[in-house]
């Protein structure tokens, strides 16, 4: 190999290699979404944190931006809760254990969690719950420097309310859990109403609150001039934003919102910078 060939090699950025993954076991969460848990076949998981994304792909298909899920601190393994949808999100949930696929990363800005004494108000609607999970299990860990911890999670009926086998552990180790449905159904005793009513309703935010949300834009616009409405500050206002994301490094332009290129600038993002592009409809 020539100099020339190998400093070109040594130069190129680690995250932009592809390395191939195990799938260990496919959890059916709801219907249409599975979370993959798996591991890298040459070495351990690469370190991430809360919020990032991989590139995921699956041979011969082609490859999708979704966000880690697992614990941050979790050193056995990853995982990603996909949403089948496309012809590479469907042979991603195809999967089965022992089959391999490929991911680049991680990914993007992360949420950011150093909000010591504030209070922390999670708000997600349906999927949107997947980017948040690694955050939520984030604010568990270290639970005493924040001061209450809310989440708020919403879905159109109840069998679509996502990881709900593990809300009663979380409300044990001190987070709030308030789930609810868009419209009553039978057998459903619980909470009836879109996120953002719900956030208003329960009184839960003030100029000490801090929001991480991710959902429908709808529902993150909605919710998030209902929290600046109570006091929240506006740059206290984080979402998640993983519309159109392709290649991951900001090279494609295809994620473009306004003035910003979500995968180079996010996806984690401020609520200020993006306010007046949320309503933006998704090609």
């Amino acid at each position: 190999m020539s100099t020339v060939e190998s400093s070109t090699i040594s130069s190129i950025d680690p995250l932009l290699v592809p390395r191939v993954h195990e799938v260990i076991a496919m959890i059916e969460e709801i219907p249409d979404v599975v979370t993959i848990r798996c591991v890298p076949i040459d070495g351990p998981p690469s370190p991430f944190q809360a919020g990032q994304v991989g590139m995921v792909g699956a041979f011969g298909v082609g490859e999708a931006a979704i966000s880690l899920s697992s614990p941050v601190s979790e050193p056995r393994f990853h995982e990603y809760t996909i949403r089948r949808a496309g012809s590479i999100t469907t042979a991603l949930t195809r999967m089965r254990p022992g089959d391999q696929f490929w991911v680049r990363g991680p990914f993007g800005t992360p949420w950011d969690l150093d909000l010591d004494g504030r209070d922390i108000l999670i708000a997600a609607g349906g999927i949107g719950l997947a980017p948040l999970r690694s955050a939520v299990y984030e604010v568990l860990k270290h639970r005493e420097r924040y001061g209450d911890a809310t989440l708020v999670v919403g879905a159109r009926s109840s069998a679509l309310l996502l990881y709900s086998n593990e809300y009663e552990m979380w409300r044990e180790r001190g987070l709030a859990v308030f789930d609810t449905i868009d419209e009553t159904e039978p057998g459903w005793s619980g909470r009836v109403g879109f996120v953002n009513e719900m956030v208003a309703a329960l009184g839960i935010a003030g100029p000490s609150t801090s929001a991480l949300m991710c959902g429908p834009d709808i529902m993150m616009g909605l919710t998030a001039e209902g929290l600046k409405s109570a006091d929240v500050p506006p740059d206290q206002i984080q979402l998640t934003l993983e519309r159109n994301m392709q290649c991951g490094n900001g090279l494609c332009g295809h994620c473009q919102l306004g003035p910003l290129i979500v995968c180079r600038d996010g996806p984690v993002v401020g609520y200020p910078s993006v306010a007046s592009s949320l309503m933006v409809k998704e090609l």
